[in-house]
């Protein structure tokens, strides 16, 4: 049967795409009531368009955001608390199981030193089922080795025996688990099934409760300081033609000259571009049907003002930097250079919590708008370093990554001071 969403549940979903995983498992009771009520609240509308438009303000988002994930987190809860309460329930029975063991054991001591005959009960019923156990045993095996004793009913006698052998195992377990202990086997297997019991509850407790220190940081970070808009001065340009330049000349000069590695697995190098980026440039710059080539001569012979455009339009435009934060826009520029747009798209999800799905969009750059920037490119740079230092070329680079990373930063915390 097909499954359909209401409408504003569906936002919520497009908001916060781990929801999805609760509306389907319906373990926080009337889940899909709270986040329709959510919506409703946080966008003012229950209008599905109107509150469409309404998320494209990247301050509404967040907020929706860190609302819906209040709700995640308190699913979250909900489901630690059942795994744990099924978990001390069977701890409560192998706790039983023992009990009642003692007890029986304490109970035949007691008959034993009071003289009581029925001291002797316990070892009666011992040996009626150890000697049922083994005759049933032994019959059914003579049964399998002389098919014809069993007469035309065989079939049934054994599948008789066989029931009363399953009774009687279980019987023989409890003699001798009542005489002797369990084994160190068992007993070891029963502290490794508590163990393991109380490690998973441990483990979907922690769980939650990262989840709600994720929301906490989310909620709780230093928010940007917001001043009022200047009226427009004359000759005062706008970020995309300043910032873009500031930010640009600061990349170009780690980038360097030309450069022909071996160890780089980008090969011929000016100004960072690499042959195949200057292809694809070149390519797409060309008048239709114009035969394309690019040689490491080409590559040697680039000018700063194609690289300059290159920069523009394959790294800050394709990162959005011209709606992110000021210092916040370096370190994703300089990094999506250095790695890759992609990556660094990413990186900067992971550092803002959202969906990493490797574009800056609004929602995207609205929760980088509602926090500090300085938290924002710290935890970029600490992120961005984890990632050099997994590299097999880190050896060979990592010197120069390290003082370029730890330079852009310093750059960036100023701008974003400025």
């Amino acid at each position: 049967m097909p499954f359909f969403l209401p409408p504003l549940v569906s936002l919520a979903v497009s908001v916060l795409p781990n929801l999805a995983k609760r509306v389907a498992d319906n373990v926080l009771p009337g889940v899909e009531t709270k986040l329709t009520n959510t919506v409703k609240e946080v966008l003012g509308t229950d209008d599905i368009a109107v509150a469409e438009e309404k998320l494209q303000d990247p301050k509404v988002a967040a907020e929706l955001r860190v609302r819906l994930a209040e709700i995640e987190v308190e699913a979250d809860k909900v489901e630690a608390d059942r795994e744990a309460a099924k978990r001390q329930a069977e701890l409560n029975r192998f706790k039983s199981e023992l009990a009642d063991t003692q007890n029986a054991r304490s109970t035949l001591v007691q008959l034993a030193e009071s003289g009581s005959d029925l001291k002797w009960a316990p070892a009666a019923v011992s040996l009626v089922v150890v000697v049922g156990f083994f005759g049933t045993l032994f019959y059914l095996i003579y049964l399998l080795r002389h098919p014809a004793a069993g007469g035309t009913n065989n079939d049934a006698v054994i599948q008789i025996v066989n029931i009363a052998v399953g009774a009687l195992t279980a019987g023989f377990a409890t003699v001798v688990s009542f005489w002797l202990g369990s084994s160190q086997g068992s007993r070891d297997k029963d502290r490794l099934n508590i163990r393991s019991q109380q490690a998973a509850s441990a483990v979907a407790t922690e769980q939650s409760r990262q989840t709600a220190q994720l929301i906490g940081q989310i909620a709780s970070a230093p928010p940007r300081q917001i001043t009022a808009a200047a009226p427009p001065q004359a000759g005062k340009g706008t970020k995309d033609a300043r910032q873009f330049r500031r930010c640009v000349d600061l990349v170009l000069g780690f980038e360097g000259g030309f450069s022909d590695h071996p160890a780089d697995p980008g090969g011929a190098t000016n100004m960072g571009i690499t042959m195949a980026t200057l292809t694809a440039w070149r390519k797409k710059m060309a008048e239709p049907g114009v035969a394309v080539s690019v040689t490491v001569d080409d590559v040697r012979n680039l000018d700063r003002d194609e690289a300059i455009d290159i920069y523009r339009a394959n790294y800050w435009n394709a990162l959005n930097c011209d709606n992110l934060p000021a210092g916040v826009d370096l370190v994703v520029f300089d990094f999506g250079v250095n790695a890759g747009p992609v990556r660094s798209a990413k990186m900067l999800q992971k550092v803002v919590h959202v969906d990493q799905d490797g574009q800056v969009g609004k929602i995207t750059t609205g929760a980088a708008d509602s926090i500090d920037p300085a938290h924002i490119i710290n935890a970029f740079d600490s992120e961005r370093m984890d990632f050099y230092r997994s590299l097999s070329t880190f050896e060979t680079f990592g010197k120069g990554w390290t003082r370029r990373t730890q330079e852009i930063g310093s750059a960036a915390l100023e701008m974003a001071n400025g």
